[in-house]
């Protein structure tokens, strides 16, 4: 029996353009995250965290693997995995750490924008990063709610491409 007929009836064919777009996310960057002075508790000064963040296709280029690795030893380490959803022209991150932690996020990439969020009722989360036209900076902030309503300034983060 030939492989094309073992295919499950619920497998896309083909691959999206749609995926394409995540080209400009491929490679090593050099990430900052910038907590604002008083994020740490009153009187602490600001912070700047650095690391590094590769994203590399998988075999098929369907899927775009993302790790990360920061310096500062409070924040974690992780892996995603970045996909297309079931909503048209979006795609998913799902997001493990080294903490245990596991999100999913949506995010679209349009125009030079990037964006991220997921609306947990509870602890609510969003990134909009603007990629520069070289594609060599991805400068943009995460913004927290408890609320899914008020929303608040968490910190920037910014993509430096390597070399």
């Amino acid at each position: 029996m030939s492989e094309e007929k073992m295919t499950p009836a619920d497998l896309p064919s083909g691959r999206s353009p749609a995926l394409d777009r995540l080209d400009v996310l491929v490679g090593e960057w050099e990430t900052a995250a910038v907590f604002d002075a008083g994020f740490f508790g009153p009187g602490s000064p600001e912070v700047v965290g650095h690391g590094r963040t590769t994203f590399a296709w998988l075999k098929g280029r369907r899927v775009l693997a993302q790790t990360f690795t920061n310096d500062h030893p409070d924040a974690p380490d992780g892996i995603c995995a970045i996909g297309l959803s079931d909503q048209p022209e979006v795609f998913v991150q799902h997001y493990h750490d080294s903490r245990g932690e596991t999100r999913d996020y949506l995010m679209t990439l349009d125009n030079g924008e990037l964006r991220f969020w997921r609306a947990d009722p509870a602890f609510a989360q969003r990134y909009r990063g603007t990629v520069t036209a070289d594609g060599k900076t991805i400068e943009g902030a995460w913004e927290v709610s408890e609320d899914g309503h008020t929303w608040r300034h968490d910190f920037k983060l910014i993509y430096t491409r390597a070399g």
